[in-house]
């Protein structure tokens, strides 16, 4: 694999996929409000869905090792297994109690984000999913941390 993966994609392309990964990254960040700002220690629902988003968005995250391991012809099937691990941790903090398991999320995208760095990928898109992840873990980390600070 030669060219970089996403080099190829024109600006608009990038633009709508800039715009799709953010608009992704907001169910989190609204999710970990909802945690933070719930002073009535009612929040069984937005701390199933965050968990659940955290684990499906790691599980997607995981397919771009499994597509690109189709496109390479040399590949020795690493990639492969690679590319499930993200659903296997994504399932295991959804099983986990809240606070270990989104701490296990977070842990998941930051793995999952060097693991990404090392592929070639165009520099945009590594800035994109540095950003997101940025976003991601912060938003899990302030879920974390609305769970174990008393409310005032």
């Amino acid at each position: 694999m030669s060219e970089r993966a996403g080099d190829h994609l024109d600006s608009r392309t990038r633009r709508i996929a800039t715009g799709l990964g953010l608009a992704g990254a907001l169910p989190f960040v609204a999710l970990a409000m909802l945690l933070w700002w719930q002073s009535d220690g009612n929040h069984a629902l937005a701390l199933a869905a965050l968990t659940g988003y955290g684990a499906v968005i790691l599980s997607f995250l995981g397919g771009i090792h499994w597509g690109l391991a189709l496109r390479d012809p040399q590949g020795d099937g690493r990639m492969f297994a690679i590319s499930v691990v993200p659903s296997l941790l994504g399932w295991v903090a959804v099983l986990l109690p809240a606070i270990p398991g989104l701490a296990l999320l977070a842990a998941g995208f930051v793995g999952q984000m060097a693991l990404d760095w090392r592929l070639a990928l165009a520099p945009w898109f590594g800035w994109l999913r540095m950003l997101l992840t940025a976003i991601v873990v912060v938003s899990l980390l302030t879920g974390v941390a609305a769970l174990t600070v008393p409310s005032v």
